[in-house]
């Protein structure tokens, strides 16, 4: 089997976004499976001999353990994200039971050689065929493809090599030509579609993220609060204004602003826990995703925690400058928790953030649901 060419590392969401498309084809293998297994059983009836009818079993065997593999991811897939380990797991799950029906194949091919039955070269070679040119377009998986096209095709190269016919020999030289050609068109295939996928991760993140301080933007705020909002997740938002930014940016430039915003992020974003989100709506605005958690005591706490951190000096451009933080507080009730929506809850924090800012400046404010939602 001829190595890859690409480095095998891909970053974990996109690893586990190809395994998952391994198990999309059922259809297919059902198909391939259904030859197998009503062909031999015609031969079988054909010929009386007992061998093919085993292996229209064992072909019965491994395709069911490849249902039971396939509907088993299906069943667990809605369940939570994959993790990679996991992803992994069923991989190799897929790959045994896959190399074990191909193992099959090989079997009618070797009982075929041996027997000199033409109509039984006839079945395994179409069957090699159907599964290998499948595989290499649908499996995403280069070691996977190639070790199914290398244990199908290579069987039947041994076999018409070995036949001392003069035109399966010759056949067996196309049929080499043949692998060789699916480890190729696989490599490139494979690599083109990770390249694909890396792609549209970096333009996902650049649309969902913040270009000065790396965090999420307004998109991807919302993004991530209607993903909880759709798993009826408890969480709380925060809306952080900076107050006195303005006079900062006019008085030491714009490069002086930037500094600071990317100061005021890393403060924020080494204050919340891991799974929390800390995301930049643009100008001196921030949010806090606080997930898990639907205690407003709790949250108070995380907002004034946040503007006694954004109260402390910062260091920019060689000089201390201060300035403040006030704070929307939106945590949906008892009676909406339910049925909030993005909109209602950031609606909600926003005049939470005004009240506070009327009421005097660097201070919180909750969010009063009733009259809002």
């Amino acid at each position: 089997m001829r190595p890859r060419k690409r480095a095998p590392h891909l970053p974990a969401e996109i690893e586990i976004e190809i395994i998952s498309r391994l198990f999309a084809a059922l259809p297919q293998i059902l198909c391939i499976a259904a030859g197998l297994i009503i062909g031999s059983a015609i031969m079988a009836a054909q010929t009386g001999r007992w061998v093919f009818w085993w292996i229209a079993i064992a072909g019965v065997a491994t395709t069911a353990a490849r249902v039971v593999n396939i509907l088993g991811f299906k069943r667990r897939e809605p369940k939570g994200r994959l993790t990679l380990a996991e992803a992994r797991r069923w991989e190799a799950g897929y790959a045994y039971t896959a190399f074990a029906f191909t193992l099959v194949i090989a079997a009618l091919t070797v009982t075929a050689a041996w027997l000199h039955h033409p109509g039984g070269f006839v079945l395994s070679l179409g069957l090699t065929m159907a599964l290998t040119a499948g595989s290499y377009l649908r499996t995403l998986r280069y070691w996977i493809c190639a070790g199914l096209s290398t244990i199908a095709v290579g069987t039947q190269v041994a076999a018409f090599l070995l036949s001392g016919d003069a035109l399966y020999q010759a056949l067996s030289i196309l049929l080499g030509v043949y692998l060789y050609s699916i480890y190729e068109s696989s490599d490139y295939i494979i690599g083109q579609f990770e390249e694909l996928l890396i792609i549209r991760r970096d333009l996902d993140f650049a649309a969902s993220h913040d270009p000065l301080t790396g965090l999420a933007n307004r998109r991807g705020l919302e993004k991530v609060l209607q993903q909880a909002r759709e798993a009826d997740e408890r969480l709380g938002l925060l809306l952080i204004d900076l107050d006195g930014f303005k006079e900062v940016n006019d008085r030491h430039g714009h490069h002086a602003g930037d500094d600071l915003l990317k100061q005021v992020a890393a403060r924020l974003q080494a204050m919340v826990r891991p799974g929390d989100l800390v995301a930049r709506l643009g100008g001196d605005e921030f949010a806090v995703v606080v997930r898990g958690s639907a205690d407003p005591a709790a949250l108070s706490g995380i907002a004034e925690r946040a503007v006694s951190l954004i109260k402390a000096p910062f260091v920019i451009i060689g000089q201390v400058v201060t300035v403040g933080a006030s704070v929307g507080i939106s945590v949906p009730s008892a009676a909406v928790s339910t049925n909030w929506t993005v909109e209602s809850l950031t609606r909600s924090a926003d005049e939470a953030l005004y009240g506070a800012k009327r009421a005097g400046k660097g201070r919180s404010m909750i969010a009063q649901w009733d009259d809002v939602a």
